[in-house]
């Protein structure tokens, strides 16, 4: 298993949602998020961003990957991040399930 995290632009959120729904990902966890990067503002130092965390099979990490880059590049500072970080278990609350 891995750990899939996108830090991305609010406004590609509901494209990247809906475009790992049609290659199967149905599970997610999104949170609104506050950083710094290299796009800076004036009036406001910290830009909203979205965060989507997945966990996913090994062989579907690059799939996964690629789906949220070609959803949410816009080719301008502020595109985001996606990082692939080990994961060494998952286990279902509801059924005590271990994810594989």
């Amino acid at each position: 298993m891995k750990k899939v995290i996108a830090v991305l632009r609010t406004t590609s959120l509901e494209r990247v949602v809906k475009s790992l729904e049609h290659i199967g990902i149905k599970s997610m966890t999104i949170s609104e998020i506050k950083g710094l990067g290299e796009e800076v503002r004036l009036n406001n130092p910290y830009s909203i961003h979205d965060k989507i965390e997945i966990y996913v099979s090994v062989e579907k990490v690059d799939a996964v990957v690629k789906t949220i880059y070609e959803n949410a590049r816009t080719g301008l500072a502020g595109d985001g991040v996606v990082t692939v970080a080990p994961l060494d278990s998952a286990i279902k609350i509801r059924t005590g399930k271990r994810l594989e």
